[in-house]
């Protein structure tokens, strides 16, 4: 399968963990055309679940779309497929005719362009040395030895959130719902906003 092939370097980073499965076909037929052919290679392939010991999902995108919807109104037109254990999220779209991956950081409100091609995104981006995998490595360790592994659509977070003066420090750590997490994020954030 060429799409998979094309994400090798990715699956020997980050292997599937046990408790990725398939999603059925017509969830692969509905992502088909709307969403990279590496991810859909995944899918085929592998799976929805966690990868890499618990490092990054591939996610359902109906689970997570309500979040963007959020944090960019109800009109964002990027779809949400992949999310890693401290909650960043990676959202696909096409603008003029290219694609575009953006990675949603909901610590720092900082969204950003990672990668312009799904192959790239997954062999070039996850895999390299500025990615949040590589940056939150160690964090990622020390987090699963303090709370366990996540389930599915769990992330780990820091309370009080960062955004609003938490700090990153194990006495702080929780792990839990990640959909519901980082919209709150974006509600307490909007809460203290003059209006």
């Amino acid at each position: 399968m060429p799409e998979v092939s094309a994400v090798q370097p990715f699956i020997d980073t980050f292997p599937p963990d046990a408790g990725v499965r398939v999603p059925d076909a017509d969830f692969i037929t509905y992502g088909e055309g709307q969403l990279p052919s590496a991810l859909i290679g995944l899918w085929r392939a592998h799976g929805l679940g966690w990868y890499g010991g618990g490092r990054v999902a591939l996610v359902d995108p109906g689970t997570w779309m309500p979040v963007l919807q959020t944090w960019f109104g109800s009109s964002v037109t990027s779809t949400p497929f992949a999310v890693t254990s401290f909650g960043h999220i990676y959202h696909y779209d096409r603008v003029g005719g290219r694609d575009r991956i953006q990675c949603l950081d909901p610590h720092f409100q900082h969204n950003a362009v990672v990668a312009e091609d799904g192959a790239d995104f997954f062999t070039g981006h996850l895999t390299g040395s500025t990615s949040h995998l590589s940056d939150l490595r160690e964090l990622h360790k020390a987090a699963r030895e303090a709370q366990g592994e996540l389930g599915q659509d769990e992330i780990y977070y820091f309370e009080p959130i960062l955004a609003l003066g938490g700090q990153v420090n194990l006495d702080n750590l929780q792990k839990g719902n990640g959909p519901e997490h980082v919209s709150d994020i974006h509600r307490q954030i909007a809460a203290r906003q003059p209006h």
